[in-house]
């Protein structure tokens, strides 16, 4: 078919590619079920916040559903990378025994529906779904499934309008409204292929066995909740409809209408004409059960390309929308009530639709992608086994099938809790913090994954976070002369605390030159001055042979090394947040036990095999390394890998003891004498950061201490942009919750 005025300007101007740029955004409602795929008993996750105030974890009808909402997006990948981060975050807040139900289908409701328990967003809320219920038939209130919300780039609309259209509309609005309509009616008409295509609740109560097997028993004409059709001739008739179907009680309230298409605007309904149509709301996704974020990509990939379709192609004659919509009716009624197992009566049509769809994307130049997708959807109309509705028709136990879907999704999403799908191109902090606020309804939005630079915003209000902790909270110009450790601890000498001895080297060679003067002072500690991961520490300097080594290799890594006095004492975190201390870490330098059978490659294997122990910076804890110094402390202690070590005793790889060098981190935050956490809040506080992490060298953390004695607390360093994980992954110890506390500090109002 040949495109219309519309399509042709877009050619003329060179729009195309906007088209495809189309944004999108997703609403996915999901059961909370237990483990026998029963409606969860469980209170609302309290992480969630007010329902009323978190746009994008709250419920739907019943306090069991939980809607995921995602803001829109041109870029599908970053999409459903959100939309995993979201899923994996509501997992992650639900009771034990909880699991997310992965059908559109009912899961086991209660026997007397009426025990079903209502959202309880605020009291107008409750009293609505009490009307709700008594109006609509229950079990069709308690199914789910995808919403797809779609909006052009703005910038099509106006370059069309001012270049041609501007002479054939009264009004910008009535131009785009004019647009979001055509796109509409081709959504409608085309209803029947897209429940072809991605239908997948072939019953609508799972548990009933003997039911008969339908392509998709919610999203059909008969699975909605109300017999209202939407009038899609007009913008004003289609508010006429909806309203006249409120005064006349088959609707509660406009927004219960549930036809395929709605219109949205950023008013109510009575003002969509005046105002405009903003977005379009297709409402007729089944869930994906073997999709653990219930979405399919490709569903949201042909979307988008059918929207791209009607925009370029003529609209209907107005005369013809509602036969044409009736019939459409008609035809999803049948494909939906199909065998899905079976061939359609439509397939010939649907071939016919998908090699139209491939002819348009060709011809206009649209991804190449587009073409890859419709041919793997075009599989689905030759063998209809391949439709997500035949895979779950299949299933010889529906309702085992689905509970075993869910507890392995739930399963997935806690195996490694200091990760977040879609968001894992962040460093450890960032993920972590990014998942808190997705939890509390705070938009995450990642301005440069390699930097670790986050844009965070709720309402209004909407902060920068780089590398996790890293905040406008604390002065630009010290966070940055702060990163330099040499810089660092002279700003803390300033303050008056006590800080090691030390003196920094721009070469190798100036440093292996001063290795006598070392070996004549004792234990020495090498840092690289713009790296914190650099660290070797010696308590009795090694060989100079083994010296100059571990100094080249240090070289390797940075610019310059700064040489420091070692302190013999235990070393210490104190993260500080919004000026007061909220945790602290105790770290041990790299060891292992003995048990008086083991080796020690065995003992170093079994230690980095533990599930938070891995890549260093990677992992909450960094594993275990045999390099150059450790391979020195074995020797120091007559120790090969073969050796097996006497039980009880430990062996200490490093002297060093940091986060990237295989150190044990114990929580110490309720251990710590409040001496040193008033010193360490003053020296914030003098130092006007409300966020920082200190590291300070404490013999004995029992100890009060005394100003007489500053030896009993010798600063090593301080960062602004300071890591989150340790606290929250010690290896003994409680978790701290100190990426909640950072994301209250930056927004109190949540």
């Amino acid at each position: 078919m040949e495109v219309d005025a519309i399509g042709k300007a877009m050619m003329q101007y060179q729009l195309v590619p906007l088209v495809s740029q189309s944004n999108v955004g997703l609403e996915v409602t999901m059961q909370r079920v237990n483990a026998q795929g029963k409606l969860s008993t469980q209170p609302y996750p309290q992480v969630f916040g007010s329902q009323r105030q978190n746009p994008q974890i709250h419920n739907a009808f019943a306090q069991t559903q939980l809607k995921l909402t995602t803001p829109a997006m041109a870029d599908l990948p970053s999409l459903m990378s959100y939309l995993a981060g979201l899923n994996t975050t509501a997992r992650r807040a639900l009771a034990a025994e909880d699991y997310l139900w992965p059908l559109s289908s009912t899961p086991i409701l209660p026997t007397d529906l009426t025990k079903i328990p209502f959202a309880e967003a605020d009291e107008v809320g409750f009293k609505r779904r009490q009307q709700q219920s008594q109006h609509y038939q229950l079990e069709k209130l308690m199914t789910t499934g995808v919403h797809v919300n779609l909006s052009f780039n703005e910038q099509l609309f106006t370059r069309l309008y001012a270049e041609t259209f501007h002479q054939h509309y009264s009004s910008y609005v009535e131009f785009r409204n004019a647009i979001y309509l055509k796109v509409a009616q081709g959504f409608v008409r085309m209803n029947w292929l897209i429940q072809y295509l991605f239908g997948a609740t072939p019953t609508l109560r799972v548990a009933e066995a003997t039911a008969k097997r339908q392509r998709t028993s919610v999203h059909g004409p008969a699975g909605r909740k109300s017999a209202v059709q939407g009038d899609y001739t007009s913008i004003d008739r289609y508010v006429a409809k909806l309203q006249a179907a409120v005064r006349s009680h088959k609707l509660v309230a406009v927004s219960d209408f549930d036809g395929p298409v709605r219109f949205r605007s950023t008013g109510s309904l009575t003002t969509l004409g005046r105002q405009g149509v903003y977005y379009l709301e297709y409402c007729g996704l089944d869930l994906d059960p073997t999709k653990a974020t219930g979405v399919d990509q490709n569903a949201i990939e042909f979307m988008r390309l059918l929207a791209s379709y009607f925009v370029m192609m003529p609209a209907l004659p107005t005369a013809m929308v509602s036969q044409v919509n009736a019939q459409a009716d008609q035809l999803t009624t049948q494909v939906t009530m199909e065998n899905p197992t079976t061939a359609s009566a439509q397939a010939q049509p649907a071939s016919q639709v998908l090699d139209a769809l491939a002819d348009f994307a060709k011809a206009y130049g649209l991804p190449a992608s587009d073409t890859v997708l419709l041919r793997h959807l075009k599989a689905r109309v030759t063998d209809p086994k391949l439709t997500p509705s035949a895979q779950v028709a299949q299933q010889p136990d529906l309702l085992n099938w689905a509970i075993k879907q869910a507890k392995q999704s739930q399963a997935a999403a806690l195996a490694e809790p200091f990760r977040l799908p879609g968001f894992t191109d962040l460093n450890l902090s960032s993920q972590l913090l990014a998942e808190q606020a997705l939890a509390r309804g705070v938009k995450v939005d990642i301005v440069d994954a390699p930097a670790n630079i986050l844009r965070l915003t709720h309402g209004k209000s909407a902060q920068l976070v780089v590398d996790g902790s890293g905040t406008d909270l604390n002065p630009q110009a010290l966070t940055t002369v702060l990163a330099h450790k040499a810089a660092a601890k002279q700003i803390m000498a300033e303050q008056g605390v006590q800080v090691p001895a030390s003196q920094t080297y721009r070469s190798a060679n100036q440093l292996i030159d001063d290795y006598d003067r070392y070996a004549a002072g004792g234990g020495i500690v090498l840092k690289g001055t713009e790296t914190t991961r650099a660290v070797v520490a010696f308590r009795i300097m090694p060989e100079r042979a083994l010296f100059e080594q571990v100094v080249r290799q240090l070289f390797e890594q940075t610019k310059s090394v700064m040489a420091e006095e070692l302190i013999v004492a235990s070393s210490y975190r104190f993260l500080v947040i919004d000026g007061q201390v909220k945790a602290i870490v105790e770290r041990l330098p790299a060891n292992i036990v003995g048990d008086g059978r083991t080796t020690v490659q065995e003992l170093l294997a079994r230690k980095n095999a533990r599930p938070l122990r891995g890549t260093a910076f990677e992992k909450p804890q960094s594993e275990l390394k045999l390099g150059t110094v450790e391979r020195y402390r074995l020797k120091s202690y007559h120790l090969d890998l073969d050796t097996i070590v006497s039980r009880g005793t430990q062996i200490l790889l490093r002297e060093d003891a940091t986060f990237g060098n295989g150190a044990d981190v114990l929580d110490a935050t309720g251990d710590m004498h409040q001496s040193y956490i008033d010193a360490v809040e003053k020296l914030a506080a003098d130092l006007k950061l409300k966020v920082a992490g200190v590291d300070v060298m404490i013999p004995n953390l029992y100890a009060e201490f005394t100003p007489e004695h500053p030896e009993m607390a010798v600063y090593l360093g301080i960062h602004a942009a300071p890591f989150l994980y340790p606290h929250i992954f010690p290896m003994f110890g409680a978790s701290q919750p100190v990426a909640a506390q950072l994301l209250k500090t930056l927004f109190p109002e949540i």
